[in-house]
């Protein structure tokens, strides 16, 4: 990671909004059935600079890892987030509930995504990119293991060489046949390191 004031922290409080949500960027947005379980599949630059697909994961399973609850990308399935998208406004804008938990895909105040409980971001993808409804700019991840666990940690605003591209909602059960975007090559490995 080359700026070491965007590492997570363990003092990282939750976003609070303030103001009127963004609109949506303009592109196609994703729809999606609101009774149904998705993973989210992305494109993220690897620490050795190739492209590899991934889906998000939280870092840890529970507090005895540090960091546990912020959203990194892995390139394995298995234990993946499991997503519904509810709420949606009247922008596009959808709440992320996480199967495992009961907790939403949310935004620390130094704009690092983790699992919460309150203080609820939106989020939608459109044209490929992950945005959420206060923070302009797409999602991006970054590997860092300074301090915290080490991991490929999800954030807003770190640099367009680090956005996440072609993200997908995978319905669960579906996976195995989802096909990988175009030109983007296979999934990386299946299973965990």
């Amino acid at each position: 990671m080359t700026d070491p004031q965007r590492s997570p922290s363990e003092n990282d409080q939750p976003f609070i909004p303030e103001g009127d949500p963004l609109d949506l960027p303009a592109g196609q947005l994703t729809t999606v059935d609101a009774d149904t379980w998705y993973y989210f599949r992305a494109q993220f630059l690897t620490e050795d600079g190739t492209n590899a697909f991934g889906y998000f994961h939280p870092v840890g399973p529970n507090p005895s890892t540090s960091f546990w609850d912020y959203i990194c990308m892995r390139t394995w399935l298995e234990n993946a987030c499991q997503f519904k998208l509810e709420d949606t406004d009247e922008r596009g804008w959808s709440k992320w509930l996480i199967r495992a938990d009961g907790n939403h895909l949310c935004l620390k105040a130094t704009l690092w995504y983790y699992r919460a409980s309150a203080y609820t971001t939106r989020f939608a993808i459109v044209d490929g990119l992950l945005y959420n409804d206060y923070k302009g700019g797409p999602a991006g991840a970054v590997w860092d293991q300074t301090l915290v666990s080490p991991a490929y940690y999800v954030g807003q605003n770190l640099g367009e060489r680090y956005n996440l591209t072609q993200c997908q909602l995978i319905p669960v059960g579906a996976e195995a046949e989802a096909p990988t975007p175009a030109g983007a090559g296979a999934p990386g490995a299946v299973t965990p390191s």
